[in-house]
């Protein structure tokens, strides 16, 4: 009786050193080892194992053991997703595993402000270290289906992606939304605007756009652009010209730049440029192609913004004087 007893004891006895041993091993377990947020990339395919031996290897995790175990109770070994995911400081291995297992993964926020060109937008994803680089304009341009020239197509918003989202993914969705908004307004025109396709609609909006930063000037812009197509005038807009120079600008534009020759030197050729100079926004697409009613041919800059509209060239002069010639 006595050896039964002790039996019993003994095993009690062991049994809740066994229990205290593996709650010991929980409570060191559960948590997550970071001081400061990280990003951690679930690679496509990967298997809990993988993932629990690179968390291991980057010192994240303290048992790759405990986190293959819980994930297999929480059947999350099965739904695991690809991505990048956020580790934050006193977070819990269980907390990860749902995040993975949920397809929390990180995401980013990407925003195309107006009036920029491709090549600025290309330099911008390239140097964004949530966004995947690449190498070459020309073979995104190529996978999207954008040939030259690749200005104008690309529309400037705020877009969400997941973090490490592709350079061409993100200028795919930005040309898909600039496509739609196009061919909306293109359908809702003025048909009296002297337009033969949505990208000279483009073209026109990018030098309002580089021309105003107001939206109430954008039509009025857009009516003097019109009326010097309508009258076979030179547009003899500064922006077209700067965008000819490219690098070979230096402020302040002086009269031997006007003479620069180039397509897009709208001081030397007639009509529009044969591309766009820039991204283009709502306002300055709408304006295009919805002019302002008026006889306006001039303006001039009145050096806060605005701009001081004539309808002939002696009123330009007189503003030039005033805005201009005394400052």
């Amino acid at each position: 009786m006595y050896l039964k007893n002790h039996h019993k004891f003994f095993s009690r006895v062991i049994a809740s050193i066994l229990l205290l041993i593996f709650f010991a091993w929980v409570l060191t377990s559960k948590d997550i080892i970071a001081n400061k947020p990280q990003i951690f990339q679930v690679e496509p395919g990967s298997s809990i194992g993988q993932v629990a031996q690179e968390l291991s290897d980057q010192n994240i995790i303290k048992s790759k053991r405990f986190f293959t175990s819980l994930s297999r109770l929480l059947n999350a070994n099965k739904k695991l997703k690809s991505g990048y995911y956020e580790i934050k400081p006193d977070s819990s291995v269980l907390n990860f595993i749902n995040q993975i297992s949920n397809g929390e993964s990180l995401k980013t926020k990407v925003t195309l402000i107006e009036g920029k060109t491709i090549g600025y937008y290309f330099e911008q994803l390239n140097n964004n270290p949530s966004i995947t680089p690449n190498e070459s304009l020309e073979s995104v341009m190529n996978s999207i289906g954008v040939k030259k020239p690749y200005d104008g197509w690309f529309y400037p918003e705020t877009y969400i992606f997941n973090y490490g989202e592709s350079i061409e993914n993100v200028l795919k969705k930005s040309h898909e939304t600039m496509k739609f908004k196009l061919m909306e307004l293109w359908e809702d025109r003025d048909k009296s605007v002297p337009l033969d396709s949505p990208y000279q609609a483009i073209i026109l909006a990018s030098l309002i756009e580089k021309e105003t930063a107001l939206d109430f000037e954008k039509p009025m812009i857009s009516s003097v652009f019109i009326g010097r197509l309508n009258s076979n005038m030179r547009l003899q807009t500064d922006p077209t010209v700067i965008y000819a120079l490219g690098d070979q600008y230096t402020p302040p534009l002086t009269r031997s730049d006007l003479q620069f020759d180039h397509p897009y030197n709208t001081y030397r050729n007639k009509g529009l440029p044969p591309g766009a100079i820039s991204s283009v926004g709502y306002q300055s697409l709408f304006a295009a192609l919805h002019p302002a009613k008026g006889n306006d041919l001039y303006f001039v800059s009145k050096k806060d913004g605005s701009h001081a509209f004539a309808k002939t060239y002696d009123e330009h002069k007189e503003n030039i004087k005033k805005y201009l010639k005394s400052n």
